[in-house]
């Protein structure tokens, strides 16, 4: 788990560099111009298509990633373009940085490689370092996502496991990113546990085809929330 999507960016980061931002961060953008912010923290920033954005943008903007690729290529990618930001190699659930001195957050696909409680820990680490009334988009895989149903029929073969539930990992899977921890949640679990703290601005899920990493297409499902720190 430590090496996170190591050897996914290894094997595919050269075409996942031509990945265009998300339409909904562009409008995260718009906003946190409009409200004044300054400080952008990415969590999990990848191949950095979102913190390049904000980078260019003006924003004083840093990034974590676990993965050293990903954060040698985020780097590189910078330097190429003539932008500046600040990028670490680290966890998600221990962001050594200041409490309070980030105007908002953006975790895209990133928290739900975990158990619940580092869930949950994760995102309370976020909301410290957040000022009051920082802003944090992020999103959850949904319980309707087609690769539930794919990791439950694994299971009686022993080829899956149930971490806790909600919780599934398959073990030794090197073709997709299944052999980290990924929880599937119902909205009343993020708007009760995991966004505790938070004003939830908006909680939509989002449905949609996707194709994995064989090219296979599967319905995917996933909630986008936006969050307002809170007292």
């Amino acid at each position: 788990m430590t090496l996170g999507w190591e050897p996914i960016w290894q094997e595919h980061g050269a075409a996942w560099e031509l990945r265009e931002p998300e339409p909904e961060v562009f409008d995260f953008l718009r906003q946190l111009k409009s409200e004044g912010a300054r400080r952008v923290l990415d969590i999990g920033c990848g191949l950095g298509r979102h913190l390049l954005l904000f980078a260019a943008e003006g924003f004083d903007a840093h990034g974590v990633d676990v993965s050293p690729t990903a954060v040698e290529t985020c780097r590189r990618r910078l330097r190429e373009a003539g932008l500046s930001a600040t990028v670490a190699e680290g966890p998600m659930m221990v962001l050594q940085l200041p409490r309070g001195s980030f105007d908002a957050a953006l975790a895209w696909n990133v928290l739900y490689h975990a158990r619940a409680a580092e869930i949950v820990k994760t995102i309370a680490g976020v909301r410290d370092l957040l000022k009051e009334g920082g802003l944090l988009l992020t999103t959850f895989i949904s319980t309707a996502d087609g690769q539930l149903q794919r990791t439950r029929d694994l299971l009686p073969e022993g080829k899956a496991q149930e971490l806790e539930p909600g919780t599934f990992v398959i073990p030794g899977d090197m073709t997709t990113d299944k052999a980290l921890p990924h929880h599937y949640s119902t909205e009343s679990e993020i708007r009760e546990t995991f966004l505790a703290g938070f004003d939830v601005l908006s909680l939509e899920e989002q449905r949609g085809e996707e194709l994995d990493f064989e090219g296979n297409p599967y319905p995917s499902a996933h909630w986008h929330a936006l969050a307002r720190k809170t007292l």
